[in-house]
């Protein structure tokens, strides 16, 4: 199965252009399922799922704002929760989906935490990571993906893996990212999703900011059989018509085998 998580940035530059740019990258990720941060409604509808070719698809927009949580699969769903709306979710950012594929139960959870805010994200991560552990029975597999607006150093990160503790809570069982784990395994260095250096968003303007793993996959580590293939970044094109990536991120997909598809 391949797995994939993108930030489609919700931002006026180039965005007549770039909504193509946006659909090529997707489709050829030739993902099974995905998750999509800062979709807006008229991309969700107009667009996205127009020109995508998913047949299944959840779309969730926040309170506050015409910008929200979009998942695309191949597999139809069996269940969707959006935990923005629930306030014992601490109104996180994140839209959950349980799905069947071949003989295997997965819990599906698109991740995107606020980006002005550590103590926010704290909450809202503590708060997803405890929902998803009531959901440890309705699967075989818990994916969580997404834009966690924070790098591989910093708490959430550390959090999830079993690291340390947040608000008096601990992840357990904890969560395996998989781009760490595949560059790590195979010897090869672990590739900045926010690039502030060479993303042509920022390239020649920034003299501060430094690239960071931002977008991530993580696995929970509850000892049922996989097979980590690949992980490979996409969107990393620069258009000769707008002189940009289709987003100021780049995407991150992973190709996993899960035994218990197959039994």
């Amino acid at each position: 199965m391949k797995i994939a998580t993108y930030n489609v940035w919700n931002e006026a530059k180039g965005v007549g252009n770039r909504f193509d740019q946006l659909i090529s990258e997707i489709t050829h990720t030739d993902a099974d399922i995905l998750g999509l941060q800062e979709v807006t409604s008229h991309f969700f509808y107009d667009i996205l799922i127009k020109s995508a070719g998913y047949p299944y698809y959840e779309f969730r927009k926040y309170a506050d704002e015409d910008e929200g949580l979009a998942i695309l699969s191949r597999y139809p769903f069996e269940s969707c929760m959006f935990l923005h709306q629930s306030e014992e979710s601490a109104h996180s950012r994140a839209l959950h989906v349980l799905f069947h594929a071949g003989n295997a139960r997965f819990s599906f959870t698109n991740v995107h935490l606020p980006s002005d805010s550590v103590k926010a994200q704290e909450a809202q991560i503590v708060a997803i990571n405890r929902y998803l552990h009531t959901q440890k029975e309705q699967a075989d597999y818990l994916i969580m993906l997404g834009d966690f607006n924070s790098g591989i150093n910093a708490s959430v990160h550390r959090y999830l893996i079993g690291e340390q503790t947040l608000l008096d809570c601990e992840s357990n069982p904890c969560w395996d990212e998989l781009s760490i784990s595949y560059a790590t395994l195979n010897d090869l260095p672990l590739q900045p999703t926010l690039d502030c250096k060479d993303n042509p968003r920022w390239k020649g303007k920034n003299t501060i900011y430094v690239p960071s793993v931002m977008d991530r996959v993580y696995i929970m580590d509850n000892w049922v059989d996989k097979t980590l293939r690949s992980v490979n970044l996409f969107g990393t094109v620069v258009s000769p018509v707008t002189n940009l990536c289709a987003s100021d991120h780049y995407g991150v997909v992973a190709e996993v085998d899960f035994t218990r598809m197959y039994e």
